[in-house]
Protein backbone atom coordinates (compact mmCIF):
# COMPACT_ATOMS: atom_id res chain seq x y z
CA UNK A 1 0.00 0.00 0.00
CA UNK A 2 2.79 2.52 0.52
CA UNK A 3 4.08 1.83 -2.17
CA UNK A 4 1.40 2.21 -3.92
CA UNK A 5 0.92 5.39 -2.29
CA UNK A 6 4.60 6.47 -3.86
CA UNK A 7 3.68 5.39 -7.25
CA UNK A 8 0.66 7.73 -7.50
CA UNK A 9 2.33 10.58 -5.90
CA UNK A 10 4.95 10.05 -8.08
CA UNK A 11 2.57 10.00 -11.05
CA UNK A 12 0.47 12.79 -9.95
CA UNK A 13 3.99 15.08 -9.76
CA UNK A 14 4.55 14.35 -13.16
CA UNK A 15 1.41 15.13 -14.49
CA UNK A 16 1.27 18.01 -12.98
CA UNK A 17 5.29 18.88 -14.21
CA UNK A 18 3.70 18.14 -17.63
CA UNK A 19 1.06 20.98 -17.73
CA UNK A 20 3.40 22.98 -16.55
CA UNK A 21 5.82 23.05 -19.25
CA UNK A 22 3.83 21.99 -21.76
CA UNK A 23 4.26 24.97 -24.56
CA UNK A 24 6.84 26.20 -22.41
CA UNK A 25 8.94 26.29 -25.73
CA UNK A 26 11.43 23.44 -24.07
CA UNK A 27 14.57 23.29 -21.29
CA UNK A 28 16.27 26.03 -22.86
CA UNK A 29 13.61 28.43 -23.24
CA UNK A 30 12.37 27.93 -19.83
CA UNK A 31 16.64 28.06 -18.08
CA UNK A 32 16.80 31.26 -20.11
CA UNK A 33 13.64 32.58 -18.59
CA UNK A 34 14.71 31.45 -15.09
CA UNK A 35 18.03 33.04 -15.56
CA UNK A 36 16.40 35.99 -16.37
CA UNK A 37 14.21 36.43 -12.98
CA UNK A 38 17.18 35.31 -10.66
CA UNK A 39 19.17 38.37 -11.92
CA UNK A 40 16.32 40.54 -11.88
CA UNK A 41 15.19 39.54 -8.17
CA UNK A 42 19.23 38.86 -7.54
CA UNK A 43 19.88 37.04 -4.55
CA UNK A 44 18.85 39.52 -1.73
CA UNK A 45 15.08 38.88 -3.33
CA UNK A 46 16.19 35.25 -2.67
CA UNK A 47 17.38 36.07 0.77
CA UNK A 48 13.71 37.65 1.88
CA UNK A 49 12.29 34.71 -0.07
CA UNK A 50 13.86 32.40 2.54
CA UNK A 51 13.85 34.37 4.98
CA UNK A 52 9.93 34.82 5.17
CA UNK A 53 9.67 30.67 4.78
CA UNK A 54 11.33 30.44 8.12
CA UNK A 55 9.32 33.34 9.42
CA UNK A 56 5.78 31.70 8.07
CA UNK A 57 6.65 28.36 10.28
CA UNK A 58 7.70 30.49 13.05
CA UNK A 59 4.28 31.91 13.34
CA UNK A 60 2.80 28.96 12.51
CA UNK A 61 3.94 28.01 15.69
CA UNK A 62 2.40 30.55 17.89
CA UNK A 63 -0.82 29.99 16.41
CA UNK A 64 -0.14 26.30 17.31
CA UNK A 65 0.54 27.56 20.85
CA UNK A 66 -3.08 29.65 21.41
CA UNK A 67 -4.62 26.97 19.94
CA UNK A 68 -3.83 23.78 21.90
CA UNK A 69 -5.45 23.84 25.30
CA UNK A 70 -3.96 25.33 28.00
CA UNK A 71 -5.81 22.65 30.19
CA UNK A 72 -7.36 19.47 29.01
CA UNK A 73 -10.89 18.11 29.24
CA UNK A 74 -12.04 15.76 31.71
CA UNK A 75 -12.71 12.58 30.88
CA UNK A 76 -16.53 11.63 30.72
CA UNK A 77 -17.60 10.04 34.23
CA UNK A 78 -16.82 5.90 34.11
CA UNK A 79 -13.98 6.50 31.70
CA UNK A 80 -10.65 5.11 33.37
CA UNK A 81 -7.01 6.43 31.52
CA UNK A 82 -6.05 3.94 29.11
CA UNK A 83 -2.66 3.17 28.16
CA UNK A 84 -1.73 5.65 25.61
CA UNK A 85 -2.38 8.25 28.22
CA UNK A 86 -0.60 6.65 31.21
CA UNK A 87 1.41 9.17 32.64
CA UNK A 88 4.95 6.91 32.38
CA UNK A 89 4.58 6.81 28.27
CA UNK A 90 3.68 10.74 27.89
CA UNK A 91 4.87 13.61 29.54
CA UNK A 92 2.62 16.39 31.54
CA UNK A 93 1.26 18.18 28.83
CA UNK A 94 3.19 21.46 27.94
CA UNK A 95 3.99 24.24 24.73
CA UNK A 96 7.54 23.80 24.56
CA UNK A 97 9.37 23.18 21.29
CA UNK A 98 6.06 24.28 18.72
CA UNK A 99 8.58 25.48 16.44
CA UNK A 100 10.45 22.54 16.19
CA UNK A 101 7.41 20.37 15.53
CA UNK A 102 6.29 22.00 13.29
CA UNK A 103 9.45 22.39 11.34
CA UNK A 104 9.79 18.80 10.98
CA UNK A 105 6.16 18.38 10.22
CA UNK A 106 6.91 20.90 7.17
CA UNK A 107 10.13 19.10 6.20
CA UNK A 108 8.61 15.71 6.35
CA UNK A 109 5.48 16.79 3.75
CA UNK A 110 8.56 18.36 1.65
CA UNK A 111 9.70 14.67 1.14
CA UNK A 112 7.22 12.35 1.71
CA UNK A 113 4.09 11.86 -0.10
CA UNK A 114 0.11 12.16 1.61
CA UNK A 115 1.72 15.21 3.67
CA UNK A 116 3.00 12.44 6.55
CA UNK A 117 4.37 15.43 7.86
CA UNK A 118 0.94 16.09 9.37
CA UNK A 119 1.59 12.48 10.93
CA UNK A 120 4.34 13.35 12.70
CA UNK A 121 3.59 16.42 14.34
CA UNK A 122 0.46 14.67 15.48
CA UNK A 123 3.06 12.09 17.13
CA UNK A 124 5.46 14.61 18.43
CA UNK A 125 2.96 16.38 20.08
CA UNK A 126 2.12 13.55 21.70
CA UNK A 127 5.25 11.90 22.49
CA UNK A 128 7.12 15.21 23.38
CA UNK A 129 4.18 17.30 24.69
CA UNK A 130 1.93 15.15 26.23
CA UNK A 131 -1.18 16.00 24.44
CA UNK A 132 -3.64 13.71 24.11
CA UNK A 133 -3.74 12.28 20.28
CA UNK A 134 -7.38 13.47 19.63
CA UNK A 135 -6.07 17.04 20.84
CA UNK A 136 -3.58 16.92 18.57
CA UNK A 137 -5.54 15.70 15.80
CA UNK A 138 -8.43 18.09 16.02
CA UNK A 139 -5.53 21.37 16.34
CA UNK A 140 -4.52 20.31 12.78
CA UNK A 141 -8.19 20.56 11.56
CA UNK A 142 -8.64 23.82 13.30
CA UNK A 143 -5.80 25.11 11.22
CA UNK A 144 -6.65 24.10 8.02
CA UNK A 145 -10.02 25.47 8.11
CA UNK A 146 -8.21 29.06 9.29
CA UNK A 147 -5.83 28.59 6.12
CA UNK A 148 -8.70 27.90 3.98
CA UNK A 149 -10.75 30.17 5.03
CA UNK A 150 -7.60 33.25 4.24
CA UNK A 151 -7.00 31.66 1.02
CA UNK A 152 -10.89 32.02 0.39
CA UNK A 153 -10.79 35.88 0.71
CA UNK A 154 -7.58 35.32 -1.30
CA UNK A 155 -10.21 34.64 -4.37
CA UNK A 156 -12.51 37.69 -3.79
CA UNK A 157 -10.76 40.27 -2.43
CA UNK A 158 -8.28 40.98 -5.35
CA UNK A 159 -10.88 41.14 -7.97
CA UNK A 160 -13.48 43.27 -5.48
CA UNK A 161 -10.36 45.21 -4.75
CA UNK A 162 -8.48 45.71 -8.13
CA UNK A 163 -10.66 46.20 -11.62
CA UNK A 164 -7.63 45.00 -13.88
CA UNK A 165 -8.32 41.33 -12.67
CA UNK A 166 -12.54 41.38 -12.52
CA UNK A 167 -11.90 42.68 -16.03
CA UNK A 168 -9.83 39.64 -16.72
CA UNK A 169 -11.68 36.99 -15.13
CA UNK A 170 -15.15 38.30 -17.09
CA UNK A 171 -12.95 37.93 -19.91
CA UNK A 172 -11.45 34.71 -19.46
CA UNK A 173 -14.81 33.40 -18.50
CA UNK A 174 -18.35 34.47 -17.10
CA UNK A 175 -18.60 31.46 -15.01
CA UNK A 176 -15.32 32.67 -13.08
CA UNK A 177 -17.17 35.74 -11.51
CA UNK A 178 -19.72 32.96 -10.37
CA UNK A 179 -16.63 30.71 -8.40
CA UNK A 180 -15.36 34.13 -6.80
CA UNK A 181 -18.70 34.58 -5.39
CA UNK A 182 -19.03 30.75 -4.04
CA UNK A 183 -15.45 31.49 -2.23
CA UNK A 184 -17.16 34.76 -0.56
CA UNK A 185 -19.59 32.55 0.29
CA UNK A 186 -17.55 29.71 1.73
CA UNK A 187 -15.61 31.85 3.70
CA UNK A 188 -18.75 33.16 5.06
CA UNK A 189 -19.64 30.42 5.77
CA UNK A 190 -16.72 28.94 7.61
CA UNK A 191 -16.26 32.68 9.72
CA UNK A 192 -19.76 32.07 10.88
CA UNK A 193 -19.68 28.82 12.04
CA UNK A 194 -16.38 30.20 14.11
CA UNK A 195 -18.86 33.17 15.31
CA UNK A 196 -21.54 30.84 16.25
CA UNK A 197 -19.48 28.27 18.23
CA UNK A 198 -18.19 31.34 20.05
CA UNK A 199 -22.14 32.94 20.88
CA UNK A 200 -23.63 29.62 21.05
CA UNK A 201 -21.57 26.84 21.51
CA UNK A 202 -24.33 24.68 23.26
CA UNK A 203 -26.16 24.49 19.68
CA UNK A 204 -22.66 22.44 18.51
CA UNK A 205 -22.53 20.45 22.07
CA UNK A 206 -26.26 19.90 21.56
CA UNK A 207 -25.95 18.28 18.04
CA UNK A 208 -22.87 16.00 19.11
CA UNK A 209 -24.86 14.63 22.00
CA UNK A 210 -28.03 13.71 19.83
CA UNK A 211 -25.22 12.02 17.54
CA UNK A 212 -23.31 9.91 20.82
CA UNK A 213 -26.74 8.43 21.77
CA UNK A 214 -27.40 7.21 18.74
CA UNK A 215 -23.67 5.15 18.83
CA UNK A 216 -23.35 1.82 20.27
CA UNK A 217 -22.27 1.91 23.96
CA UNK A 218 -19.21 -0.01 23.40
CA UNK A 219 -17.41 2.88 22.08
CA UNK A 220 -20.07 5.68 22.98
CA UNK A 221 -17.65 6.99 25.92
CA UNK A 222 -14.91 7.17 24.24
CA UNK A 223 -16.53 9.03 21.44
CA UNK A 224 -17.70 11.45 24.29
CA UNK A 225 -14.47 11.49 25.34
CA UNK A 226 -13.07 12.18 21.77
CA UNK A 227 -14.56 14.82 21.08
CA UNK A 228 -13.79 16.72 23.81
CA UNK A 229 -10.61 16.67 23.43
CA UNK A 230 -11.39 17.95 19.89
CA UNK A 231 -13.12 20.34 21.33
CA UNK A 232 -10.51 21.84 23.39
CA UNK A 233 -9.05 22.93 20.04
CA UNK A 234 -11.60 26.21 20.01
CA UNK A 235 -11.49 27.59 23.45
CA UNK A 236 -9.72 30.11 21.93
CA UNK A 237 -12.79 31.42 20.09
CA UNK A 238 -14.40 32.38 23.48
CA UNK A 239 -11.87 34.49 24.08
CA UNK A 240 -11.90 37.82 22.31
CA UNK A 241 -8.06 38.53 23.01
CA UNK A 242 -7.17 34.85 21.73
CA UNK A 243 -9.32 35.69 18.97
CA UNK A 244 -7.83 38.25 17.67
CA UNK A 245 -4.24 37.01 17.94
CA UNK A 246 -5.51 34.06 16.19
CA UNK A 247 -7.23 36.02 13.15
CA UNK A 248 -3.64 37.95 12.76
CA UNK A 249 -1.39 35.14 12.87
CA UNK A 250 -3.37 33.75 10.50
CA UNK A 251 -3.85 36.62 7.97
CA UNK A 252 0.46 37.05 9.01
CA UNK A 253 0.92 33.30 7.84
CA UNK A 254 -0.71 33.96 4.29
CA UNK A 255 0.55 36.89 3.54
CA UNK A 256 4.29 35.38 4.10
CA UNK A 257 3.94 33.69 0.73
CA UNK A 258 1.89 35.91 -1.23
CA UNK A 259 4.93 38.18 -0.71
CA UNK A 260 6.97 35.91 -1.72
CA UNK A 261 5.49 36.22 -5.17
CA UNK A 262 5.09 39.70 -5.00
CA UNK A 263 9.19 40.20 -4.27
CA UNK A 264 9.80 37.66 -7.36
CA UNK A 265 7.14 38.83 -9.82
CA UNK A 266 9.05 42.54 -8.99
CA UNK A 267 5.55 44.49 -9.71
CA UNK A 268 6.21 47.20 -6.93
CA UNK A 269 2.12 48.68 -7.54
CA UNK A 270 -0.78 48.04 -5.57
CA UNK A 271 -2.48 46.03 -8.77
CA UNK A 272 1.10 44.13 -8.23
CA UNK A 273 0.11 43.05 -4.34
CA UNK A 274 -3.58 41.99 -5.27
CA UNK A 275 -1.88 39.69 -8.09
CA UNK A 276 0.20 38.01 -5.72
CA UNK A 277 -2.64 37.32 -2.97
CA UNK A 278 -5.37 35.93 -6.32
CA UNK A 279 -1.84 33.83 -7.38
CA UNK A 280 -0.82 32.29 -3.82
CA UNK A 281 -4.82 31.22 -3.27
CA UNK A 282 -4.03 29.14 -6.23
CA UNK A 283 -0.80 28.17 -5.15
CA UNK A 284 -2.16 27.13 -1.60
CA UNK A 285 -4.70 24.42 -3.31
CA UNK A 286 -2.08 23.26 -5.56
CA UNK A 287 0.04 22.36 -2.22
CA UNK A 288 -3.23 21.19 -0.52
CA UNK A 289 -3.33 17.99 -2.86
CA UNK A 290 -1.84 15.38 -0.85
CA UNK A 291 0.02 12.74 -2.95
CA UNK A 292 2.56 14.27 -4.36
CA UNK A 293 5.95 14.94 -2.02
CA UNK A 294 6.42 18.73 -1.69
CA UNK A 295 3.73 19.36 -3.60
CA UNK A 296 5.88 19.08 -6.51
CA UNK A 297 3.74 19.61 -9.57
CA UNK A 298 0.61 19.92 -8.15
CA UNK A 299 1.70 23.53 -6.82
CA UNK A 300 3.43 24.28 -10.11
CA UNK A 301 0.54 23.52 -12.52
CA UNK A 302 -2.23 25.16 -10.41
CA UNK A 303 0.13 28.40 -9.48
CA UNK A 304 0.75 28.84 -13.11
CA UNK A 305 -2.71 28.72 -14.09
CA UNK A 306 -3.54 31.91 -11.45
CA UNK A 307 -0.73 33.65 -12.36
CA UNK A 308 -1.84 33.35 -16.19
CA UNK A 309 -5.02 34.80 -15.33
CA UNK A 310 -3.54 38.19 -13.89
CA UNK A 311 -1.81 39.03 -16.45
CA UNK A 312 1.89 37.32 -16.23
CA UNK A 313 3.39 36.15 -19.02
CA UNK A 314 3.63 32.27 -19.31
CA UNK A 315 7.41 31.99 -19.15
CA UNK A 316 7.98 34.68 -16.50
CA UNK A 317 5.40 32.51 -14.57
CA UNK A 318 7.30 29.61 -14.85
CA UNK A 319 10.87 31.03 -14.23
CA UNK A 320 9.12 32.74 -10.42
CA UNK A 321 7.10 29.58 -9.97
CA UNK A 322 10.17 27.79 -9.84
CA UNK A 323 12.29 29.93 -7.46
CA UNK A 324 9.34 30.45 -5.48
CA UNK A 325 9.05 26.59 -4.43
CA UNK A 326 12.65 26.00 -4.47
CA UNK A 327 13.46 28.51 -1.84
CA UNK A 328 11.31 27.40 0.24
CA UNK A 329 12.02 23.54 -0.53
CA UNK A 330 15.99 24.07 0.48
CA UNK A 331 14.99 26.29 3.46
CA UNK A 332 12.34 24.50 5.02
CA UNK A 333 14.01 20.77 4.19
CA UNK A 334 17.42 21.96 5.62
CA UNK A 335 15.92 23.53 8.62
CA UNK A 336 13.49 20.74 9.84
CA UNK A 337 16.69 18.45 9.02
CA UNK A 338 18.83 20.30 11.78
CA UNK A 339 15.81 20.63 13.99
CA UNK A 340 15.23 16.63 13.87
CA UNK A 341 19.00 16.51 14.65
CA UNK A 342 18.12 18.74 17.51
CA UNK A 343 15.28 16.91 19.11
CA UNK A 344 17.48 13.33 18.62
CA UNK A 345 20.47 15.27 20.52
CA UNK A 346 17.81 16.11 23.47
CA UNK A 347 16.15 12.66 23.76
CA UNK A 348 20.41 11.36 24.47
CA UNK A 349 20.72 14.36 26.53
CA UNK A 350 17.72 12.74 28.57
CA UNK A 351 18.41 9.35 28.31
CA UNK A 352 22.23 9.51 29.91
CA UNK A 353 20.58 11.93 32.80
Amino acid sequence: MKILKYVIGLLLAAVGLYIFFRGSGGGESVCRALAEEISRSGPIGAVVCAGLALLSIWLRALRLRVILPDTLPLPPLGIAATALDAAAIRPTPHKGGLFSVTMVMAMLNNVLPVRAGEAARVALLWKRNGFPVMVCVGSLLVEHALDIAAYLSFLFIPPILSPEILVKLRGLHPAMIVVIWLSAAAFASLLGLFSLYALLPRIFRGAAARIGRRLPSKIKSAAARFGAEMESNVDWVAAPGKAARVAALTCAITLCYSLMLFILVCDITFSGFMNSLFSQAFAAFGAAIPLAPGSVGTLHAVLLQGMTITGCPAQKARAVIIVYHAVQYVVITGAGLLCVLGMKSKICRWGRS
